[in-house]
């Protein structure tokens, strides 16, 4: 078994640059505060930890207040259900948890007007394709993970759903990406947990095959998340944007991809960022050989 952690290349050294408290009170990787399901197939302390269920009340003792968040730095309404926003560096995890317990992270991107919180139902891995951040029926959907990753983002690839077909859809501002010079300025975007802020650096975006990401390789294993690394580089699509410096990437990195619904000609929008910074400095892993 090789351990992973959240390894910093020559690019890692860029900090966090919204103004962040973070107490440090956060759950570990290895703890089953914040975590619900996972892969089946990793290490015994990840299976442990995998056969607890996250559930509102432990989510919500190791909640870290930001402050209440009611308007974002242009002075907008924010996106949570309680007007919560992340641009201005404030997520109030008890208040979203009490608003609905399967809410356990909360997504902004930068430059774009993603600033939402991300849910993981227990019912099943599509509810919040359906349901909104509620958990009330809506077609507009929710930014939502798989019960096969794990809520504390210490898989190798999480992937987070949002729809992106039409204007005003969650991940519609996802396709800013796709214009070279956004790609190039817009370089990061922030995970915020509780007790914890993560931040990813932006360096692939394109359209990618239809099939399910989260599938595709046994990412507990070190050759299938080199299989997944050898994919993404091999993609061959108009407008792919990649950004340099990043070519030496491993199974040792932490990556969340930003995926957009499968269109009608079988293609999905990805944004795939690496870590590059995590305040509690909790992220790690095990990896199969």
């Amino acid at each position: 078994m090789r351990r992973g952690k959240a390894k910093q290349g020559h690019r890692m050294g860029i900090l966090v640059s919204v103004a962040i408290a973070v107490f440090l009170t956060a759950a570990g990787c290895g703890s089953p505060d914040g975590q619900r399901g996972g892969s089946a197939e990793s290490s015994e302390e990840k299976n442990a930890a995998d056969g607890q269920e996250g559930n509102a009340e432990g989510r919500q003792d190791t909640a870290l207040e930001f402050g209440t968040g009611n308007d974002n730095v242009n002075g907008e309404s924010g996106t949570g259900l309680a007007g919560e926003s992340a641009a201005d560096g404030h997520v109030d995890f008890e208040v979203l948890q009490e608003e609905n317990p399967d809410i356990f992270a909360w997504l902004y991107v930068p430059g774009t007007d993603i600033d939402y919180p991300v849910l993981q139902s227990p019912v099943s891995d599509d509810y919040y394709k359906s349901h909104g951040q509620n958990g009330q029926e809506d077609e507009s959907g929710a930014l939502y993970t798989e019960m096969p990753n794990m809520m504390n983002m210490c898989d190798f690839n999480t992937i987070i759903h949002g729809k992106d077909n039409e204007d005003g859809d969650l991940f519609a501002g996802l396709h800013k990406f796709e214009d070279p010079d956004f790609f190039e300025k817009n370089e990061e975007f922030y995970i915020y947990l509780p007790g914890n802020v993560l931040t990813y650096e932006v360096f692939a975006a394109y359209y990618d095959d239809g099939s399910d990401i989260l599938r595709r390789f046994d990412y507990t294993t070190y050759a299938g998340c080199e299989a997944h690394l050898e994919q993404i580089y091999a993609a061959r699509e108009m407008g792919k944007q990649l950004r340099e410096g990043w070519e030496d990437l491993m199974p040792y990195h932490f990556l969340v991809t930003l995926d957009g619904s499968v269109r009608e000609d079988g293609k999905q929008y990805v944004v795939i960022g690496a870590l590059t910074g995590d305040a509690a400095g909790v992220i790690d892993r095990v990896i199969l050989d």
